[in-house]
């Protein structure tokens, strides 16, 4: 993270920082990393914030849910839930979140695919250098009070998570772009 302060402050002329130095400069931009940063992992489908569990914390199910289990302190949201399959394959059912559990009529544990913050180190360098470009423009913003220059940086910042977006996808296997049944059988049956 300082890394990543310090690289937006000296691109813009600004001293560096130490960590929590309780300069103007750190206060800025150490309360704008967390919205930029989890605004751009909500938008994005990336790889290295993807972890799995198995939930078996029970709680009171709610949303006409009978069961609901306790998601990890460190998720930020749901991506997927499912239940294993007697066969070992997956079963997605139907589910709903607030902001600490998911709720299920399952009472044997659910499995769940969350996103997780975590730490700049395992970060690509593209979503790295949007990050910084966006920090850049909160600068240009709060102290230099050049709004063009701002929205002209994070024009560029979006280039840089596109790019980290595509070769996260890149990073998964193809999905079929239908869903098999019997009319997609007789449209795409083979004779």
């Amino acid at each position: 993270m300082l890394q990543i302060f310090n690289a937006a402050l000296v691109s813009q002329g600004q001293d560096s920082v130490d960590d929590n130095d309780n300069s103007n400069e750190w206060a800025l931009l150490s309360q704008n990393w967390p919205l930029i940063v989890e605004a751009e992992l909500e938008d994005g489908a990336y790889d290295f914030v993807r972890k799995q569990h198995f939930l078996q914390s029970r709680v009171v199910g709610k949303f006409g849910f009978a069961d609901g289990y306790l998601v990890p302190l460190t998720a930020m949201f749901v991506r997927q839930l499912w239940i294993d399959g007697a066969s070992g394959s997956r079963t997605a059912i139907p589910w709903s979140q607030d902001g600490t559990n998911v709720y299920v009529d399952e009472d044997a544990g659910v499995y769940v695919e969350v996103v997780e913050v975590v730490e700049p180190d395992i970060w690509g360098a593209n979503f790295c250098r949007g990050i910084q470009l966006k920090l850049e423009a909160v600068i240009c913003r709060a102290l230099k009070e050049e709004s063009g220059e701002a929205a002209r940086l994070e024009a560029q910042a979006e280039v840089h998570f596109d790019r980290a977006r595509t070769k996260s996808s890149k990073s998964r296997s193809a999905t079929e772009p239908y869903r098999s049944g019997r009319l997609t059988a007789a449209r795409f049956a083979r004779g």
